[in-house]
């Protein structure tokens, strides 16, 4: 069984907003590497989970306002990158500009799929895992997971299980064996694609849209480097997003992308 682990981030200012839906991938044996080391950087914060905007702030829980803690961040923020990095499977972040996204798509498309940028990345990374699956020759089911408390979590819930109960194909190929909604803490997997979504949107922000793409945050390259070509990205954006819609996909159906 193959674990997946779904969080949504978000990033805006006065000219522009991105939205990312993140999914880390596990074997159950990766999954325990991460999971001891993480959890014990965690508690050594006195916190009860990793937040990347409260932990690269220096907010809440992690505050820096004494110098073993600034030391603390200062070794912890290297490790988190290879801790992730080291254990995972496969990295996955399907992104959007919410404004430009909703802008393109046609109203008979935004009846079929909706309008929620959140849902609509779900549904994409469902789909890409289901193929990322079948060209790694994995067997396996999947087991979601996602933490609860957005307020487009029974929206989200809806997409996947009409995916789930819809088309044959779709059915078949996204593997799901389970979709859970979990608390906050609970599972540390969704605070890995936490920090993932946190780094991809700042990315972007800071980088991307201002014509660096190549000189990413050094959080962000180390991640890169310790996933080892396991680290993907869909990008919803200027001529992927017309190609995205040309595809027109049937309701329910399995489109490869």
């Amino acid at each position: 069984m193959l674990r997946v682990y779904l969080d949504r981030g978000a990033k805006s200012d006065a000219e522009d907003e991105v939205v990312a839906v993140a999914a880390t991938v596990f074997k159950p044996l990766g999954y325990k590497r991460f999971v001891r080391p993480w959890s014990r950087m965690v508690r050594g914060w006195g916190a009860s989970a990793f937040h990347a905007t409260d932990f690269y702030n220096g907010a809440q829980e992690f505050k820096r306002d004494t110098p073993s803690k600034r030391e603390r961040f200062d070794r912890d923020s290297k490790s988190v990158p290879k801790l992730v990095g080291e254990n995972v499977e496969h990295i996955l972040v399907v992104a959007a500009r919410p404004d430009e996204f909703l802008r393109e798509a046609s109203q008979r498309w935004k009846e079929a799929f909706g309008t929620n940028i959140h849902s609509i990345g779900v549904q994409m990374i469902l789909i890409a895992m289901g193929w990322w699956a079948e060209e790694n020759h994995f067997n396996e089911r999947f087991a979601y997971f996602r933490e609860s408390g957005d307020e487009d979590d029974a929206e989200v819930a809806a997409t996947v299980e009409r995916m789930r109960e819809g088309h044959a194909d779709t059915a078949r190929m996204i593997r799901i064996s389970s979709f859970a909604h979990v608390e906050k803490g609970m599972a540390k997997g969704t605070e890995a694609s936490d920090f993932v979504a946190w780094h991809w949107n700042k990315w972007y922000m800071d980088k991307v849209r201002r014509g660096e793409a190549q000189n990413p945050r050094k959080d962000l390259a180390a991640l890169a480097e310790f996933a080892k070509g396991k680290f993907k990205y869909i990008f919803l954006s200027g001529d992927n997003l017309k190609f995205f819609f040309s595809l027109k996909p049937r309701e329910g159906s399995a489109v490869k992308i």
